[in-house]
């Protein structure tokens, strides 16, 4: 009986009780309006964000639309005697080629590009210009590696598009 007496002049009384029921009601409300607010801005963000990204879209399909349209202008245009003088040019006027002896040959928008350079380096940078250029259809690659060995394995051959070999134009690059 002494420790029900003890017990019960420990305890809160139902005043108390309500006091710290309601402040932590008061506390969790103003937590949710926090909260709330937090989502809200964050909301804004992303609507801000969307709003960036579809017009970053519709640049990007003007580009795009710019592209084709320039493209098409120059597939309308381009001769293979302009891509022939274009990248016999672009080859020889290029002083990482100085090394190599490359042939360029067009026919209908194809290059076939024959003769030798001096390292798989050059040779990849030699088929990137030339594939690089405006009007260019596909790359028949034939360069071959000279590192100082006749080695057929070494050779290009490598067809990157469909073509034709014959009619060929062909300029030397020494």
């Amino acid at each position: 009986m002494l420790a029900t007496l003890i017990a019960a002049g420990c305890s809160e009384s139902p005043q108390e009780k309500y006091n710290d029921a309601t402040s932590n009601l008061n506390d969790a409300k103003k937590a949710r309006k926090q909260a709330q607010e937090k989502v809200a801005d964050a909301r804004e963000k992303v609507q801000d964000a969307q709003k960036n990204l579809k017009q970053a879209q519709n640049k990007l399909q003007q580009a795009r639309q710019k592209v084709i349209s320039a493209t098409q202008a120059v597939n309308q245009t381009v001769s293979d005697e302009v891509l022939f003088r274009t990248l016999q040019k672009k080859l020889l006027d290029n002083d990482e080629f100085s090394k190599s002896a490359i042939s360029v040959g067009v026919n209908q928008r194809v290059v076939t590009l024959t003769g030798t350079v001096p390292d798989q380096d050059t040779r990849k940078k030699a088929v990137q210009a030339v594939r690089s250029q405006p009007g260019v259809e596909s790359v028949n690659d034939q360069l071959q590696v000279s590192n100082g060995k006749n080695d057929a394995s070494q050779s290009g051959g490598g067809d990157t598009g469909q073509h034709d070999n014959t009619g060929q134009s062909g300029a030397g690059n020494s």
